[in-house]
Formats: structure tokens, sequence, C-alpha cells
């Protein structure tokens, strides 16, 4: 279930606020679900900004290699 951003200008807020982060690619569409809290862990080890904006020209798909993502929060599943 997708969730629309409201407030969620870092990725430390989708972690607070319980969200998963959605990431989609800008050009082929494809769609991950990211943990926050890992995800948080992996920019702080490359010296990487948390910034939602910042991030969504930065993030890179695994499948096409296009560079520019939209990111959405997402509601885990339990």
């Amino acid at each position: 279930m997708s969730v629309t951003r409201s407030k969620l200008d870092s990725i430390n807020e989708f972690a607070r606020q319980g969200y998963l982060v959605r990431v989609t690619c800008a050009n082929c569409h494809h769609v991950a679900e990211l943990n926050p809290v890992l995800l948080m862990q992996q920019l702080h080890m490359g010296r990487k900004s948390m910034e939602v904006e910042r991030l969504e020209r930065q993030m890179r798909c695994r499948l096409c290699q296009h560079r520019g993502a939209r990111i959405s929060a997402a509601s885990p599943d339990f």
C-alpha cells in the first residue's frame, strides 16, 4: 500500500514514522521498497545526504542504471 509523502523530507523521518522507503525509477519505473534504517546506515557509511530531494537526484536504478528517482512512503506489511 502506497502512502503520500507529507513532511517526510529525510530518510530519518521515514524510519521515525514507521514507513518503508519506496523508490521508483524515473526512467523504467522499476520499484524497490527499502528499509529506512538500513538505508540510513548505508548513506552514513558513504557520507551521503539523507535529504529526500537530494537522494531523488542521486539514486541509480539497479535495472536500467538511470540516475533519478521518485521517493515516497509505503506502509510495511506486517
